[in-house]
Order: structure tokens, then sequence, then C-alpha cells
């Protein structure tokens, strides 16, 4: 079958070529051919089609390999976050103002600043020497309502099932935390950036979720992450994910981001553009695999290390 012959009826989107009605995932790595998941053999390089992988060593195909255990984990993490949070609401405890991403909240400064302006109503805080850069990861885990987490559970469980069998889980653990720390600087930056331009406490600001005082939770910029990762990915494969549905996913996402108000901006692209940068490293053959994962991890790092550092300099605007 050419690739021609390989077109989904109708929408040009490309097809299996062993299952027509189905879109393809990948290319098999020697002849080309576009194949969904279910004719995708794992082999030494890449996935290959049925056809090139007879007679080959002992292979698995790409769903054998679909459990996603890491996955799993993180939605199950996250729903059990979220339940224990609204207990400790009803029970007049809530740990997002304590556990969630407040910009100036990562500064050397910033608890003792929030307290001196907040009073009693500013959140208690854990004080040290360097801030509270712990918000960084406490605040991915937390979510603001039903909606919010049933959303982000539901992203996850898809693009997770997706890429964790094709990256394993080292790659994989790897690169939820490149689109987890990309959103936090995301977040960071545009709190920064408000307070330079001075529109933190402007319209637009509030839009952009420049305000460096207010607090941003969610695994969205985790979930943006895999979204870019996912794009790359395709790309890598040869698929244009502009003709897929993660490209429309990506686009609705991103609309929705803009369009719905208190939606962190900043979370959301610095996610998206983390996971694409980590997806980019990430997608190689297994023998680079442990390398790219190590330099995926380095990145990650100074992510968060840019983060607090944005902050501090924040803080330094306001009351430098």
């Amino acid at each position: 079958m050419d690739e021609d012959d390989a077109r989904a009826a109708g929408d040009g989107v490309l097809a299996c070529a062993y299952h027509p009605d189905r879109a393809a995932l990948l290319r098999c790595t020697r002849c080309e051919s576009p194949i969904c998941a279910d004719d995708a053999i794992d082999a030494p390089v890449g996935y290959q089609c049925r056809r090139c992988a007879e007679g080959g060593q002992p292979v698995r195909r790409l769903v054998d390999a679909g459990a996603a255990p890491l996955t799993k984990a993180l939605v199950i993490t996250v729903a059990v976050i979220f339940v224990a949070t609204e207990l400790g609401r009803r029970t007049g405890l809530d740990v997002i103002p304590i556990l969630g991403l407040r910009p100036v909240a990562l500064a050397a400064d910033g608890p003792a600043m929030l307290e001196a302006i907040l009073g009693a109503a500013a959140p208690a805080s854990f004080t040290t020497p360097v801030g509270q850069p712990w918000l960084l990861v406490t605040s991915a885990l937390l979510h603001a309502n039903l909606m919010h987490v049933a959303f982000n559970g539901l992203l996850l469980w898809q693009l997770g099932g997706m890429l964790e069998p094709t990256l394993g889980r080292g790659r994989f653990a790897a690169l939820a935390a490149a689109g987890a720390a990309g959103g936090g600087l995301g977040v960071t930056f545009l709190a920064w950036a408000g307070v330079v331009t001075g529109l933190a406490g402007a319209g637009i600001g509030d839009l952009l979720g420049a305000n460096p005082f207010v607090t941003t939770v969610g695994a969205s910029g985790a979930v943006f992450g895999l979204m870019g990762a996912a794009m790359v990915g395709m790309r890598h494969r040869g698929i244009d994910p502009w003709r897929t549905g993660i490209g429309g996913l990506v686009i609705l996402n991103l609309v929705l981001t803009f369009a719905i108000p208190a939606v962190s901006v900043g979370g959301h692209l610095g996610g998206l553009v983390g996971g694409a940068v980590a997806g980019r490293l990430l997608f190689v053959e297994r023998s680079r695999a442990r390398a790219a994962t190590r330099r995926v991890w380095v990145i990650t790092a100074a992510m968060l290390v840019a983060s607090v550092l944005l902050a501090n300099l924040t803080v330094a605007s306001l009351f430098g």
C-alpha cells in the first residue's frame, strides 16, 4: 500500500497500512509504512510493521506494553490528593494557599513579605533561607475543584497511555517532570514580567496570570508537556501532528487557556514548551535513551532553579 492509499477517506489523515480505518500513530523504521498501535512491533531501533518484523528476533507489539504503570500511579496520586484536599477543606484546613504556587513565596524574603502585607490572612508557611521552592512540586499535585482534577486526570491518562509505552518509564518520568517544571517556570516568568512592565495589577495582567500574589495549582503544566511531546514524537515519526487528534487537542486547550478566566496562561504555555523540548531529546533510539534522559533531568533542574531566581527578582522589583 502506497501513501496515497494509506490516506483515510475524507479527512486526509494518514491511515494505518494494515487497518485503513485507523489513524496511524507511527511509521515503520525500516519501510516507513504508516502503522497503528496494533501493528507497531517493538524492534531494536524504533518500531517496525508486521511485514518487516517477520523472521527477526522475538518482539512485542506496542499495545502489549500499554499498561503504563507510571501513568496510572500519577492519576491515582492526583485523585487521592484531591480527595484529601476536599476533606481537609470541610474540616477547616485548606492546604491550597499553603502548598499552591504563589510566585513571591519562592523567594527568600517572600513568605515574610506576604505575612507583612496580608497579616492574619497570610497562609501558614515554613520560612527557609531560600524561600519555599517545594511549592513548584506540591502545586502540580493540587487541584481547585472536581472539574479541574477530572479534566487533567483524563488528559494525563490518555496522553500517558500513549507516550509511556513508547518511551518507557524512565523517559516518561523525565518528560512529565519537565512539563511540570516548565509550567512553574512559565508562571514565575509571567509574574516577573507583569511586575517589571507594570501589568501585574492591570486587567490584561490578571487575564494572563501575571499577578505574583495569586496562587496557581494543577497538573496542567505536565499535561501540556505531554501534548507538546506527543506532537514532537509524531513529527519524529513522519506524521503531521496538525492532521491528527493531537493537533486539535492542543488548539482546543490553547483556546480554552485564553478564553476562560483564572486559567494559568504561563503554566500552560510553559508546560507545552518544556514538554516539546524534552520530547525532542527523548524520542531517540534505545542506545541513546539513558543519556537523553539525563539531559532532560538536568534541564528540569535548571528550570526549577530559574523559577526561584525569577521569584527573587520579582520580590526585588516589588520591594527593592
